[in-house]
Protein backbone atom coordinates (compact mmCIF):
# COMPACT_ATOMS: atom_id res chain seq x y z
CA UNK A 1 0.00 0.00 0.00
CA UNK A 2 1.51 3.40 -1.04
CA UNK A 3 1.82 6.09 1.87
CA UNK A 4 -0.97 8.68 1.91
CA UNK A 5 -1.54 12.41 2.18
CA UNK A 6 -4.15 13.13 4.60
CA UNK A 7 -5.68 16.58 4.59
CA UNK A 8 -6.96 16.45 8.32
CA UNK A 9 -9.80 19.40 9.38
CA UNK A 10 -10.70 19.50 13.15
CA UNK A 11 -9.64 20.97 16.36
CA UNK A 12 -6.21 21.32 16.73
CA UNK A 13 -6.11 24.76 18.91
CA UNK A 14 -9.20 25.08 21.16
CA UNK A 15 -9.97 22.10 23.51
CA UNK A 16 -6.71 19.54 24.83
CA UNK A 17 -9.66 16.80 24.47
CA UNK A 18 -9.73 17.50 20.58
CA UNK A 19 -5.92 16.61 20.41
CA UNK A 20 -6.17 13.71 22.63
CA UNK A 21 -8.60 12.28 20.11
CA UNK A 22 -6.29 12.92 17.29
CA UNK A 23 -3.28 10.86 18.66
CA UNK A 24 -5.46 8.09 19.52
CA UNK A 25 -7.49 8.03 16.41
CA UNK A 26 -3.90 8.18 14.29
CA UNK A 27 -2.85 5.43 16.61
CA UNK A 28 -5.15 3.18 15.76
CA UNK A 29 -4.88 3.72 12.12
CA UNK A 30 -0.95 3.56 12.80
CA UNK A 31 -1.98 -0.24 13.83
CA UNK A 32 -3.98 -1.01 10.85
CA UNK A 33 -2.36 0.49 7.88
CA UNK A 34 0.70 -1.13 6.14
CA UNK A 35 2.02 2.16 5.04
CA UNK A 36 2.97 5.80 6.48
CA UNK A 37 0.39 8.62 6.46
CA UNK A 38 1.35 11.85 6.13
CA UNK A 39 -0.52 14.22 7.73
CA UNK A 40 -1.55 18.11 7.03
CA UNK A 41 -4.06 19.98 9.42
CA UNK A 42 -6.65 22.62 9.15
CA UNK A 43 -8.13 24.33 12.01
CA UNK A 44 -11.59 23.97 11.83
CA UNK A 45 -12.08 27.69 13.41
CA UNK A 46 -10.61 28.84 10.34
CA UNK A 47 -14.13 28.20 8.62
CA UNK A 48 -16.57 29.30 12.12
CA UNK A 49 -18.45 33.18 10.77
CA UNK A 50 -16.20 33.97 13.95
CA UNK A 51 -12.49 33.55 12.44
CA UNK A 52 -13.91 33.79 8.77
CA UNK A 53 -10.75 32.87 6.88
CA UNK A 54 -11.62 29.45 5.01
CA UNK A 55 -14.50 28.66 3.60
CA UNK A 56 -16.04 25.34 2.58
CA UNK A 57 -17.59 26.29 -0.54
CA UNK A 58 -14.75 27.98 -2.17
CA UNK A 59 -12.89 26.40 -4.92
CA UNK A 60 -9.57 27.09 -3.34
CA UNK A 61 -11.19 24.68 -0.31
CA UNK A 62 -11.84 22.32 -2.82
CA UNK A 63 -9.15 22.19 -5.18
CA UNK A 64 -7.19 21.61 -2.08
CA UNK A 65 -9.07 18.68 -0.92
CA UNK A 66 -8.56 17.55 -4.45
CA UNK A 67 -4.60 17.55 -4.27
CA UNK A 68 -5.01 14.97 -1.28
CA UNK A 69 -5.65 11.24 -1.35
CA UNK A 70 -7.73 11.08 1.70
CA UNK A 71 -9.77 14.12 3.59
CA UNK A 72 -10.48 13.54 7.52
CA UNK A 73 -13.31 16.06 9.15
CA UNK A 74 -13.15 15.25 13.02
CA UNK A 75 -13.06 13.57 15.72
CA UNK A 76 -15.45 16.58 17.26
CA UNK A 77 -18.82 18.04 17.93
CA UNK A 78 -19.11 18.51 14.50
CA UNK A 79 -22.76 17.56 13.93
CA UNK A 80 -24.44 19.83 16.47
CA UNK A 81 -27.20 20.93 15.18
CA UNK A 82 -27.77 24.72 16.12
CA UNK A 83 -26.19 26.71 13.07
CA UNK A 84 -29.21 27.60 10.61
CA UNK A 85 -26.86 29.88 8.70
CA UNK A 86 -25.06 26.82 7.84
CA UNK A 87 -26.10 24.79 4.40
CA UNK A 88 -25.96 21.57 6.37
CA UNK A 89 -27.40 22.84 9.53
CA UNK A 90 -24.13 22.11 11.77
CA UNK A 91 -20.40 23.23 11.34
CA UNK A 92 -19.42 21.91 8.47
CA UNK A 93 -21.32 24.27 6.31
CA UNK A 94 -20.91 23.00 2.81
CA UNK A 95 -23.19 22.74 -0.28
CA UNK A 96 -23.79 19.89 -1.47
CA UNK A 97 -22.81 21.26 -5.13
CA UNK A 98 -19.47 21.57 -3.16
CA UNK A 99 -19.58 18.27 -2.00
CA UNK A 100 -19.87 16.79 -5.07
CA UNK A 101 -16.87 18.79 -6.87
CA UNK A 102 -14.83 16.93 -4.34
CA UNK A 103 -13.11 13.99 -5.81
CA UNK A 104 -10.87 13.04 -3.16
CA UNK A 105 -12.90 10.34 -0.32
CA UNK A 106 -13.83 11.83 2.58
CA UNK A 107 -13.86 10.13 6.25
CA UNK A 108 -16.23 11.91 8.77
CA UNK A 109 -14.19 10.20 11.56
CA UNK A 110 -15.62 10.17 15.23
CA UNK A 111 -17.90 12.95 15.30
CA UNK A 112 -20.56 14.09 17.65
CA UNK A 113 -24.00 14.70 17.03
CA UNK A 114 -25.73 17.04 20.21
CA UNK A 115 -28.93 18.53 20.32
CA UNK A 116 -28.89 19.56 23.66
CA UNK A 117 -28.27 22.88 22.73
CA UNK A 118 -31.26 22.97 20.85
CA UNK A 119 -31.91 22.13 17.19
CA UNK A 120 -34.36 24.02 14.73
CA UNK A 121 -36.65 21.77 12.11
CA UNK A 122 -34.69 23.61 9.51
CA UNK A 123 -31.30 22.62 11.03
CA UNK A 124 -32.73 19.08 11.18
CA UNK A 125 -34.32 18.60 8.04
CA UNK A 126 -31.07 20.22 5.98
CA UNK A 127 -28.92 17.66 8.42
CA UNK A 128 -30.89 14.81 7.32
CA UNK A 129 -30.42 16.34 3.46
CA UNK A 130 -26.42 16.07 4.61
CA UNK A 131 -26.77 12.60 5.29
CA UNK A 132 -28.86 11.36 2.81
CA UNK A 133 -25.40 12.44 0.57
CA UNK A 134 -22.27 10.90 2.89
CA UNK A 135 -24.35 8.37 3.67
CA UNK A 136 -25.18 6.73 0.23
CA UNK A 137 -22.22 6.83 -1.86
CA UNK A 138 -18.64 5.18 -1.51
CA UNK A 139 -17.29 8.04 -1.65
CA UNK A 140 -17.65 8.80 2.12
CA UNK A 141 -16.93 7.18 4.89
CA UNK A 142 -19.23 8.26 8.66
CA UNK A 143 -18.77 7.41 11.71
CA UNK A 144 -19.86 9.03 15.16
CA UNK A 145 -18.70 8.83 18.73
CA UNK A 146 -19.82 6.75 21.64
CA UNK A 147 -21.64 9.90 23.68
CA UNK A 148 -25.03 8.74 22.35
CA UNK A 149 -24.63 10.57 19.43
CA UNK A 150 -25.25 7.06 17.43
CA UNK A 151 -28.96 7.57 19.80
CA UNK A 152 -29.62 11.50 19.20
CA UNK A 153 -29.54 10.78 15.02
CA UNK A 154 -32.04 7.42 15.50
CA UNK A 155 -33.95 9.38 18.00
CA UNK A 156 -34.40 12.41 14.89
CA UNK A 157 -34.77 10.12 12.24
CA UNK A 158 -35.62 6.20 13.30
CA UNK A 159 -33.05 3.74 11.90
CA UNK A 160 -32.93 5.00 8.59
CA UNK A 161 -29.46 5.34 8.83
CA UNK A 162 -28.28 2.57 11.38
CA UNK A 163 -26.59 0.40 8.65
CA UNK A 164 -24.86 3.29 6.97
CA UNK A 165 -23.50 5.48 9.98
CA UNK A 166 -20.55 3.56 12.32
CA UNK A 167 -20.51 4.15 16.05
CA UNK A 168 -16.97 3.98 17.11
CA UNK A 169 -15.18 4.94 20.43
CA UNK A 170 -13.48 8.20 20.81
CA UNK A 171 -10.10 8.50 19.18
CA UNK A 172 -9.06 9.15 22.56
CA UNK A 173 -8.84 5.76 24.29
CA UNK A 174 -6.01 4.97 22.44
CA UNK A 175 -4.28 8.12 23.61
CA UNK A 176 -0.50 7.54 24.02
CA UNK A 177 0.99 9.93 26.84
CA UNK A 178 4.51 10.36 27.58
CA UNK A 179 5.93 10.91 31.53
CA UNK A 180 7.85 13.93 32.21
CA UNK A 181 9.32 15.61 34.93
CA UNK A 182 6.35 17.13 36.36
CA UNK A 183 7.02 20.39 38.60
CA UNK A 184 3.12 20.38 39.30
CA UNK A 185 4.14 17.10 41.56
CA UNK A 186 4.89 16.94 45.32
CA UNK A 187 6.81 13.56 46.02
CA UNK A 188 5.26 13.37 50.00
CA UNK A 189 1.77 14.11 48.63
CA UNK A 190 -0.93 11.87 46.52
CA UNK A 191 -2.63 13.50 44.30
CA UNK A 192 -6.81 13.86 43.28
CA UNK A 193 -7.27 15.93 39.84
CA UNK A 194 -10.21 17.60 39.11
CA UNK A 195 -11.59 19.26 35.52
CA UNK A 196 -14.26 21.85 36.41
CA UNK A 197 -16.10 24.19 33.62
CA UNK A 198 -18.28 27.07 33.62
CA UNK A 199 -19.36 27.57 30.10
CA UNK A 200 -22.95 26.49 29.26
CA UNK A 201 -24.12 27.71 32.63
CA UNK A 202 -27.80 27.74 31.56
CA UNK A 203 -27.97 24.44 29.93
CA UNK A 204 -25.54 22.73 32.32
CA UNK A 205 -27.52 24.51 35.74
CA UNK A 206 -31.27 25.20 35.67
CA UNK A 207 -32.51 25.29 39.38
CA UNK A 208 -35.81 25.44 37.57
CA UNK A 209 -35.61 21.50 36.75
CA UNK A 210 -36.96 19.20 39.23
CA UNK A 211 -33.71 18.77 41.85
CA UNK A 212 -32.00 22.19 40.10
CA UNK A 213 -29.05 24.05 41.53
CA UNK A 214 -27.27 26.75 40.00
CA UNK A 215 -23.68 27.12 39.07
CA UNK A 216 -22.48 28.63 42.27
CA UNK A 217 -24.25 26.62 44.47
CA UNK A 218 -22.46 24.04 42.75
CA UNK A 219 -19.16 26.04 43.30
CA UNK A 220 -20.15 26.38 46.77
CA UNK A 221 -21.08 22.70 47.93
CA UNK A 222 -17.96 21.38 45.80
CA UNK A 223 -15.62 23.96 47.31
CA UNK A 224 -16.96 22.96 50.96
CA UNK A 225 -16.60 19.49 50.36
CA UNK A 226 -12.38 19.48 48.79
CA UNK A 227 -12.02 21.89 52.01
CA UNK A 228 -13.30 18.94 54.45
CA UNK A 229 -11.72 16.37 51.78
CA UNK A 230 -8.21 18.35 52.77
CA UNK A 231 -8.17 19.08 56.13
CA UNK A 232 -9.06 14.80 56.98
CA UNK A 233 -6.07 13.90 54.46
CA UNK A 234 -3.12 15.47 54.96
CA UNK A 235 -1.56 13.21 52.56
CA UNK A 236 -3.06 14.46 49.71
CA UNK A 237 -3.18 17.75 46.87
CA UNK A 238 -5.41 18.73 44.55
CA UNK A 239 -3.96 19.08 40.78
CA UNK A 240 -6.55 21.45 38.80
CA UNK A 241 -6.43 20.57 34.69
CA UNK A 242 -8.12 23.27 32.62
CA UNK A 243 -9.03 22.00 29.03
CA UNK A 244 -10.08 25.25 27.56
CA UNK A 245 -9.61 28.96 28.72
CA UNK A 246 -12.87 29.28 30.11
CA UNK A 247 -12.17 26.44 32.62
CA UNK A 248 -9.90 28.70 34.22
CA UNK A 249 -12.95 30.65 35.18
CA UNK A 250 -14.36 27.81 36.85
CA UNK A 251 -11.00 27.43 38.74
CA UNK A 252 -11.16 31.04 40.02
CA UNK A 253 -14.25 30.49 41.47
CA UNK A 254 -13.62 27.38 43.03
CA UNK A 255 -10.24 28.59 44.55
CA UNK A 256 -12.20 31.54 46.30
CA UNK A 257 -14.07 29.75 48.20
CA UNK A 258 -10.82 27.12 49.14
CA UNK A 259 -9.20 27.78 52.83
CA UNK A 260 -5.98 30.14 51.91
CA UNK A 261 -3.91 27.62 53.94
CA UNK A 262 -4.42 24.97 51.39
CA UNK A 263 -4.92 26.96 48.44
CA UNK A 264 -1.30 28.02 49.10
CA UNK A 265 -0.02 24.84 50.08
CA UNK A 266 -1.79 21.53 48.54
CA UNK A 267 -3.49 23.11 45.06
CA UNK A 268 -1.94 22.99 42.38
CA UNK A 269 -3.07 24.33 38.60
CA UNK A 270 -1.71 22.28 35.47
CA UNK A 271 -1.00 24.57 32.55
CA UNK A 272 -3.59 25.10 30.37
CA UNK A 273 -2.34 24.10 26.77
CA UNK A 274 -3.83 23.72 23.48
CA UNK A 275 -1.76 21.75 19.94
CA UNK A 276 -0.64 19.01 19.13
CA UNK A 277 1.67 17.20 22.03
CA UNK A 278 0.18 19.10 24.57
CA UNK A 279 -1.87 15.96 25.29
CA UNK A 280 0.60 14.24 25.86
CA UNK A 281 1.67 16.49 28.90
CA UNK A 282 -1.68 17.18 30.58
CA UNK A 283 -2.84 13.22 30.24
CA UNK A 284 0.65 12.08 31.11
CA UNK A 285 0.09 14.32 34.66
CA UNK A 286 -3.36 12.76 34.74
CA UNK A 287 -1.58 9.08 35.04
CA UNK A 288 0.31 10.64 37.94
CA UNK A 289 -3.14 11.03 40.10
CA UNK A 290 -5.09 8.38 42.15
CA UNK A 291 -8.92 9.68 41.16
CA UNK A 292 -9.73 12.38 38.54
CA UNK A 293 -13.01 14.14 39.04
CA UNK A 294 -14.08 15.34 35.55
CA UNK A 295 -16.71 17.31 34.08
CA UNK A 296 -15.53 17.46 30.47
CA UNK A 297 -16.30 14.38 28.20
CA UNK A 298 -12.25 14.20 27.56
CA UNK A 299 -11.59 14.15 31.00
CA UNK A 300 -13.55 11.36 31.54
CA UNK A 301 -12.24 9.49 28.04
CA UNK A 302 -8.99 10.06 28.85
CA UNK A 303 -9.01 8.90 32.03
CA UNK A 304 -10.68 5.64 31.70
CA UNK A 305 -8.67 5.11 28.68
CA UNK A 306 -5.40 4.85 31.14
CA UNK A 307 -6.91 2.99 33.73
CA UNK A 308 -7.52 5.88 36.37
CA UNK A 309 -9.91 5.74 38.49
CA UNK A 310 -12.82 8.01 37.36
CA UNK A 311 -16.06 10.46 39.06
CA UNK A 312 -18.26 11.46 36.15
CA UNK A 313 -19.17 14.97 37.39
CA UNK A 314 -21.93 15.44 35.31
CA UNK A 315 -24.15 18.65 34.32
CA UNK A 316 -24.17 17.46 30.67
CA UNK A 317 -25.80 14.50 28.86
CA UNK A 318 -23.23 13.01 26.78
CA UNK A 319 -21.10 12.30 30.30
CA UNK A 320 -24.07 10.23 31.02
CA UNK A 321 -24.26 8.72 27.94
CA UNK A 322 -20.64 7.93 27.85
CA UNK A 323 -20.73 6.50 30.87
CA UNK A 324 -24.09 4.34 30.30
CA UNK A 325 -22.35 3.27 26.80
CA UNK A 326 -19.31 1.20 28.99
CA UNK A 327 -22.18 -0.03 31.89
CA UNK A 328 -20.09 2.32 33.94
CA UNK A 329 -23.62 4.63 34.73
CA UNK A 330 -22.43 3.54 39.10
CA UNK A 331 -19.26 6.21 38.39
CA UNK A 332 -21.64 9.34 37.53
CA UNK A 333 -22.98 12.24 39.95
CA UNK A 334 -24.98 14.64 38.35
CA UNK A 335 -23.64 17.67 39.79
CA UNK A 336 -26.49 19.91 39.03
CA UNK A 337 -28.72 18.51 41.41
CA UNK A 338 -29.34 18.55 45.00
CA UNK A 339 -27.88 16.28 47.22
CA UNK A 340 -24.94 15.70 44.79
CA UNK A 341 -22.21 17.13 48.14
CA UNK A 342 -22.85 13.83 50.32
CA UNK A 343 -22.99 11.32 46.85
CA UNK A 344 -19.58 12.95 46.09
CA UNK A 345 -17.71 12.33 49.91
CA UNK A 346 -18.97 8.77 50.00
CA UNK A 347 -17.90 7.91 45.88
CA UNK A 348 -14.00 9.43 46.49
CA UNK A 349 -13.75 7.38 49.84
CA UNK A 350 -14.95 4.30 48.06
CA UNK A 351 -12.37 5.01 44.98
CA UNK A 352 -9.81 5.74 47.41
CA UNK A 353 -10.67 2.25 48.87
CA UNK A 354 -11.28 -0.10 46.09
CA UNK A 355 -9.18 1.90 43.31
CA UNK A 356 -6.96 -1.06 42.11
CA UNK A 357 -10.49 -2.93 42.14
CA UNK A 358 -11.66 -0.59 39.68
CA UNK A 359 -8.66 0.08 37.44
CA UNK A 360 -8.97 -3.44 36.70
CA UNK A 361 -12.27 -2.93 35.56
CA UNK A 362 -11.49 -0.25 33.45
CA UNK A 363 -8.37 -2.44 31.95
CA UNK A 364 -11.23 -5.02 30.68
CA UNK A 365 -13.48 -2.29 29.47
CA UNK A 366 -10.27 -0.90 27.27
CA UNK A 367 -9.84 -4.77 26.22
CA UNK A 368 -13.31 -4.55 24.96
CA UNK A 369 -13.60 -0.67 23.22
CA UNK A 370 -10.49 -1.43 21.51
CA UNK A 371 -11.87 -5.21 20.12
CA UNK A 372 -15.21 -3.21 19.39
CA UNK A 373 -12.99 -0.48 17.21
CA UNK A 374 -11.05 -2.77 15.33
CA UNK A 375 -13.59 -3.66 12.78
CA UNK A 376 -14.17 -0.18 12.24
CA UNK A 377 -10.57 0.57 11.64
CA UNK A 378 -10.40 -2.64 9.52
CA UNK A 379 -13.38 -1.14 7.55
CA UNK A 380 -11.18 2.34 7.32
CA UNK A 381 -8.74 0.61 5.47
CA UNK A 382 -11.16 -1.81 2.86
CA UNK A 383 -13.09 1.54 2.23
CA UNK A 384 -9.20 3.39 0.88
CA UNK A 385 -8.44 0.56 -1.15
CA UNK A 386 -11.81 0.94 -2.62
CA UNK A 387 -10.80 4.20 -3.31
CA UNK A 388 -8.37 3.50 -4.69
CA UNK A 389 -5.68 4.31 -2.45
CA UNK A 390 -4.48 0.63 -2.30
Amino acid sequence: MKNIRALHIASFNGNIGDNANHNGFRNRLKEIFYCAIEYDEIEIREFYQSWNIRNFNSSEFIDLCNSYDLVIIGGGNFFELKWDYSYTGTTINIRSESLNKIDTPILFNGVGCDIAKGASESAISKFKSFLEIITNDNKYLVSVRNDGSYETIKKLYGDRYSDKIYRVPDGAFFLETKKFDFPELNNSLKSIGINIVSDMKDIRFNKELKDGIEYNDFINSISEELNTFLKINSDYQIILFPHIYSDLNAINNLLEQIDDRYRRTRIVIAPCLTGSGSEEYIFGLYKECELILGMRFHSNVCSIAQNIPTIALSSYKKIIDLYKELNLSDRVIEINKKGFQKELSEQVKYTIINKEDIKLRYKMINENVKNESTDFYKKIKEWTEENGLG
